[in-house]
């Protein structure tokens, strides 16, 4: 037999089994919900909410900590498994259970009075894993496209250029110290950068293909550039000739700038076919512009010249058709005002454009009278009607 002080306490029965299961589940529920907190909290600090929650939570938080002593306490003093006592094992727990399920309702309270910062935090929390690997997934496939379009001679030196962003971007996604919303901004950035990334380089055959017969079309444009060039001089004589000093001064320099444009047109077209046998598509894709926009301006030269002995021409054979012409829009806009009761607000405005408009037709004399400044004018009082004309149809 043994003695007294060798024996153990009886087996655990039903109830005291019991009780140690409920507080077990009790314990794992708070472990669950006071982690899930902690991290709503972390999180909603870190995007900046209203004002911080983290010393409200740390009160709240310690209600769950010592909830949790107390249950590993007694689960120590009492083990249950025979190697231990089993007197009293049951009012333990009921005591931890108690304490727990008080701690739980100390942080139920807490997420229902910050429900709606807790749940977008949480929300954040949830969404950040799939954005970081919505970015990775992007960024595995803008290198495999950028691959691609190397090996296929169409290099895109804009897909390369926004790939290395994207890998400087991507860094940032689990570097140490970064804060959620330095993640989320960082998988934003990298996902944007990387897609771009791809259609560069999808696109980096078209580009290719889109050079290749720009050369043939920017050709074509620019013989035409250098015949209305050799234009230029004729018509700006006719000017001279024909209507007085100030009708073309401010033409004087068109045919040099013309010149200079289809200079510049040789260059970047040069350049455009050098960077195209070296397979640099983007490049050569901007020397073409460029070269497009130097033809606009060789053209632009020729048709200011063009353009003007043209419109002088008709004036001087009618100049009063234009007058009558002028004097209808600014009639129809004073007309407008009327109907729509704004006479104090656009009539002074309208009544100028009449006095402009009258003073233009004075100056028309002598034997080379100044065509050009009599168009300007009335060109200007027409604009000035029609800007009326909006203004007043818009006004309450």
């Amino acid at each position: 037999m043994f003695r007294r002080s060798e024996r153990r306490d009886d087996a655990p029965d039903d109830a005291t089994r019991t009780a140690r299961a409920a507080a077990s589940q009790a314990f794992l529920a708070l472990d669950d919900e006071q982690r899930a907190a902690a991290d709503a909290v972390q999180t909603a600090d870190q995007l900046g909410g209203a004002r911080p929650l983290g010393p409200e939570w740390a009160q709240v938080s310690k209600a769950g900590d010592r909830a949790t002593e107390a249950y590993l306490a007694t689960t120590a003093q009492f083990p249950l498994d025979g190697t231990g006592p089993v007197a009293g094992a049951r009012q333990a727990d009921e005591r931890a259970l108690r304490e727990i399920e008080a701690a739980r309702d100390t942080i139920r309270r807490f997420r229902t009075t910050h429900a709606r910062t807790l749940d977008e935090a949480a929300h954040e929390l949830r969404a950040l894993p799939v954005a970081v690997q919505e970015a990775r997934t992007a960024l595995v496939a803008a290198r495999g496209a950028v691959q691609t379009a190397d090996a296929s001679g169409t290099r895109s030196r804009r897909a390369a250029e926004r790939l290395a962003e994207a890998e400087r971007a991507a860094t940032a996604l689990d570097a140490a110290g970064q804060g959620i919303r330095e993640r989320r901004a960082a998988a934003a950035r990298t996902l944007e950068l990387a897609r771009s990334a791809a259609t560069l380089a999808a696109e980096a055959p078209r580009a290719a293909t889109g050079v290749r017969s720009a050369f043939t079309s920017v050709a074509t444009r620019r013989a035409a550039a250098a015949t209305k060039a050799d234009r230029i001089p004729p018509a700006l004589s006719a000017l001279r000739r024909e209507f007085s000093e100030p009708c073309s001064t401010d033409l004087a320099d068109a045919e040099r700038k013309a010149r200079a444009a289809l200079g510049a047109v040789d260059r970047a077209i040069a350049r455009a076919h050098e960077l195209a046998d070296a397979g640099e598509w983007d490049d050569a894709a901007d020397a073409i512009a460029e070269a497009r926009s130097q033809l606009s301006a060789a053209e632009q030269a020729h048709d200011s010249v063009a353009g003007r002995l043209a419109d002088l021409r008709e004036v001087r054979a009618d100049p009063g058709k234009l007058a009558a012409d002028t004097r209808f829009v600014l009639r129809d806009a004073q007309r407008l005002v009327v109907d729509r009761g704004l006479v104090k607000r656009f009539g002074p405005i309208l009544d100028a454009q009449s006095v402009r408009l009258q003073n233009a037709q004075d100056r028309l004399t002598g034997f080379h009278p100044d065509y050009w400044l009599y168009l300007s004018e009335l060109r200007g009082v027409r604009q000035r009607a029609q800007e009326v004309v909006a203004d007043a149809r818009s006004a309450r």
